[in-house]
């Protein structure tokens, strides 16, 4: 069954904030690396000096396509739960229910590209299932839901620490928790239990990657409840 069969009709798109001293900072790579090459290694003769450009419009070419990657992350918002996915060599999208979240993990950080050291510089299929980011990415929100693997259908799922976990780089944040806590109360969970993780408010990241992921609850396998106050 399709997300649209079982969450019901989108009610909204939100996409991630980019960041424009990102973009220049990537897109400016190539060149860089081409004009630093030429300056201090001195190439001169025209095969060398070709070989340096089209390595440097490989970096550039590899740099737009992540820019691309980053850039194209969504999260569609149904009447029953919530879509999230790239629209460039994204894959297949995320798709969970309101009632497959667990309310305590809804939380808004700032400072969250912090937590892309220590998960994206491996390059590992898991980083990009896990965190939708832009490069610098500020605000956040995380919420912990099934693991990534398990596709939507009839049966309900349970939450997975580390394989559940959902960081979406926005500057509505705020706004997408709000309404990830009002779609929980529609599908029936207490407003107490629905809107707890509110009294956390926004908590900004440590700089060091590993502590910062140590603050996202269910973002670690063994952590399920965080350690945000």
């Amino acid at each position: 069954m399709t997300p649209q069969t079982l969450l019901g009709p989108r009610l909204r798109r939100y996409r991630t904030s980019l960041s424009p001293l990102a973009i220049l900072g990537w897109l400016a790579l190539g060149p860089v690396i081409i004009v630093l090459t030429v300056l201090v290694a001195g190439v001169a003769d025209a095969p060398a000096l070709l070989l340096v450009v089209l390595i440097g419009l490989l970096i550039l070419a590899v740099s737009v396509a992540y820019l691309l990657w980053s850039g194209s992350t969504h999260l569609d918002l149904h009447e029953h739960g919530i879509v999230v996915g790239r629209s460039f060599l994204g894959g297949a999208p995320r798709s969970m229910r309101f009632t497959e979240i667990d309310p305590s993990t809804i939380r808004v950080f700032s400072g969250a590209h912090t937590l892309l050291p220590i998960w994206q510089v491996r390059f590992r299929r898991s980083s990009s299932a896990h965190l939708f980011l832009f490069p610098r990415a500020d605000r956040a929100v995380t919420f912990l839901g099934p693991d990534r693997d398990s596709d939507l259908s009839g049966m309900q799922r349970p939450v997975a620490p580390g394989q559940g976990i959902v960081v979406f780089g926005s500057q509505q944040a705020e706004e997408i928790a709000h309404q990830l806590r009002t779609g929980l109360e529609r599908a029936g969970c207490p407003p107490h239990l629905a809107r707890w993780s509110t009294g956390f408010g926004v908590h900004e990241l440590p700089s060091n990657g590993f502590t910062a992921a140590q603050q996202v609850p269910g973002m670690l396998p063994a952590r399920l409840g965080g350690t945000a106050h």
